[in-house]
């Protein structure tokens, strides 16, 4: 019989997917928000903060790269930093050590002080982590470069893990490799977060509304929140899933 390993990820991602719909479904608004989202205090965020952790001993544990010893190991260096900086996220560390080193340019709520503008003349708003800040002459270069170090060692080397890897994930997909379709539905659930994330103000510039205007939670802002951090917790749960596909390939390889 054919091995179908490569199911089981696809099959976890639908069974999560249709848990945080069933979770959206019972629960009220604002209750499902103060479970999911609470900046970085909800249960749901600090068990997704374990997970994460998780990762770094379990990539040196059952490293799955194969070569040799020092190329296993800066794989497995790069992971632990990939997964490092997703838990800096998690807790906002990255906009607390700005406001700690930059408090003029950033204020008490993470967001870029007053005094800062576009170039057509509007107030520079959001979070320091934008390429408009980076554009901005205003900014300090030390800010910038803090902001850049950011992006470098969180995107950045994840997008050239994905990029390094990406024939062989390819090629994996259509072998029915586990590894590759628990790395296929990583992605998926990062686009899942990115997309719960920005719909709210999708649909509030669509239909000319402020994002703050809504006046409380509803149960289409809920779903979003549900999606959103419940996809984080996915990537992170489907990491651990392709390194375990992917030591268990390797280790029968080296059997072979």
């Amino acid at each position: 019989m054919k091995d179908r390993q490569w199911l089981a990820a696809p099959a976890a991602f639908a069974a999560m997917l249709a848990a945080l719909l069933a979770t959206w479904a019972v629960m009220a608004p604002d209750a499902l928000v103060r479970s999911f989202d609470n900046d970085g205090r909800s249960p749901f965020e600090v068990a997704t903060l374990f997970v994460y952790a998780a990762i770094i001993p379990f990539v040196w544990w059952k490293n799955p790269f194969g070569g040799p010893v020092r190329r296993r190991r800066l794989l497995a260096l790069a992971v632990s930093v990939v997964a490092c900086m997703a838990i800096v996220k998690e807790l906002d560390l990255h906009i607390a050590l700005l406001r700690l080193v930059y408090p003029e340019c950033v204020g008490a709520d993470g967001s870029m002080a007053p005094g800062f503008f576009k170039p057509d003349g509007r107030p520079l708003t959001g979070t320091p982590f934008k390429m408009r800040v980076l554009t901005n002459a205003a900014v300090p270069l030390g800010m910038k470069a803090c902001i850049v170090l950011y992006f470098s060692l969180f995107f950045g080397l994840f997008a050239a893990l994905f990029a390094w890897f990406f024939p062989k994930w390819i090629k994996g997909v259509f072998a029915l490799d586990a590894a590759s379709w628990a790395w296929g539905c990583l992605g998926a659930s990062g686009v899942v977060v990115q997309v719960a994330d920005r719909l709210p103000s999708w649909l509030g510039h669509a239909h000319g509304l402020d994002k703050h205007a809504a006046g409380g939670v509803t149960a289409a802002t809920s779903l979003c929140t549900a999606l959103e951090e419940g996809s984080e917790m996915m990537l992170a749960a489907f990491a651990l899933m392709t390194i375990w596909f992917g030591w268990r390939k390797l280790r029968g390889s080296d059997a072979a």
